[in-house]
């Protein structure tokens, strides 16, 4: 990285206010370290990271409830773009999902499969995460995802078509 990238860089980041700054860097952290998580422990001890919580005490009004939620989802969205390891739909959801428990927000991780058609790959796996009153990361596409798992479990998706 030159100097006129970093300067480029410290411009970009300057813009933000303290609040997205700081979940900007939480994202980036977050992000970098569900990649290893993803990758090499079992889906049960993520699960169990994921279903963590919530940690912080709840914002006191709904409205502040759905600015953290959409700057989560910002901050993990914009990280995702600019990490240097591996940041699909699972480091991505794992990262918010952390990032809303934290905050004392409550919010479900659901993980489905669907048939593939037309690719190698004989199934396709997603990951997204939902609040009670929106969708936050990964919304899924329409036609369904079977549902395999949800942290924390027994939860149903309520804005994904998702065949459960």
């Amino acid at each position: 990285m030159n100097q006129d990238d970093l300067a480029s860089l410290r411009t970009k980041f300057g813009r933000f206010d303290w609040e997205e700054r700081r979940a900007l860097v939480e994202a980036m952290v977050l992000l970098v370290l569900a990649a290893p998580l993803v990758r090499f422990l079992p889906l049960t001890l993520i699960g169990r990271i994921a279903a963590a919580g919530p940690f912080g005490k709840p914002p006191a009004a709904t409205d502040r409830t759905e600015v953290l939620t959409w700057m989560v989802a910002w901050a993990v969205d914009r990280a995702a773009k600019r990490s240097p390891l591996r940041a699909l739909c699972f480091e991505q959801g794992l990262a918010a999902q952390i990032m809303l428990r934290r905050r004392g927000i409550d919010s479900t991780l659901f993980y489905g499969v669907m048939p593939a058609s037309g690719t190698a790959r004989p199934i396709r796996a997603h990951v997204w995460i939902e609040t009670e009153r929106f969708p936050v990361i990964g919304d899924p596409e329409p036609g369904g995802f079977a549902l395999l798992a949800t942290w924390p479990q027994g939860r149903r998706a309520v804005w994904a078509q998702c065949r459960s």
